[in-house]
């Protein structure tokens, strides 16, 4: 997820922050683009309760004896990765054509 956000921050504005905050990268990728955010519902607590679950995940999976995930939790959240992929891929692939566009497009540009 993070590397995901990562390439919206970086194809679409040449900038990301060097953070591993997936909530905060969330929020910036989902500026650009708001088809990200039908990636992760916000509508139930339940949704929003295993965003969080992810966010955990990537400090506490690593140190914490005590993180647990179910394998449901875990399915759905790979479901969800999944679909953040498949949307990060149409949001950049569109972003560089558009961006290959405009440089065919200009007068000076170099050959």
């Amino acid at each position: 997820s993070e590397s995901l956000y990562h390439c919206v921050l970086l194809v679409c504005t040449f900038y990301t922050p060097h953070v591993h905050n997936l909530g905060f990268l969330r929020t910036q990728a989902e500026r650009i683009d708001p088809r990200l955010t039908y990636v992760w519902p916000r509508e139930q607590k339940k949704d929003r309760a295993r965003f969080e679950k992810l966010k955990d995940a990537y400090v506490k999976a690593r140190y914490s004896k005590h993180y647990r995930v179910t394998k449901e939790e875990l399915e759905w959240l790979g479901a969800q990765v999944e679909e953040l992929g498949r949307v990060v891929h149409e949001v950049c692939s569109e972003r560089i054509e558009k961006l290959t566009a405009e440089a065919k497009a200009r007068p000076d540009k170099v050959r």
